[in-house]
């Protein structure tokens, strides 16, 4: 089956809202849509300091072509959208989707 990235920055916590709370929500919604191989915050240093992100890695279901992409680019769109409403806001430019290919894993557009 086909195996997705998605490493989401996050932003801003809502009040009350820790990041194991943006994990917890970030794998409920994938979690409907998708079965979740791994999960992760990680803070890597980025322009100089530290950013907290989701790491979740998921599989699709095998479809024809490109419908692969599309279903997981659906996925971060759900997640980012539910992730702002609940718990904290997301910086979607530093947004990563990515997909393994030939044992790597490479970035896809999302948008």
């Amino acid at each position: 089956m086909p195996s997705y990235r998605m490493h989401l920055p996050i932003g801003d916590l809502h009040p009350g809202a820790t990041p194991a709370d943006v994990m917890e929500q970030a794998a409920l919604t994938l979690g409907s849509l998708h079965m979740i191989e791994k999960r992760d915050v990680e803070a890597p240093l980025v322009d100089g300091r530290r950013v907290g992100r989701v790491v979740l890695r998921y599989v699709v279901d095998p479809l024809e072509g490109r419908r692969e992409d599309d279903t997981a680019r659906h996925a971060v769109h759900m997640v980012i959208d539910h992730l702002e409403r609940t718990t904290a806001t997301i910086s979607p430019p530093r947004a990563v989707l990515l997909t393994r290919g030939g044992g790597r894993f490479r970035p896809i557009s999302w948008r």
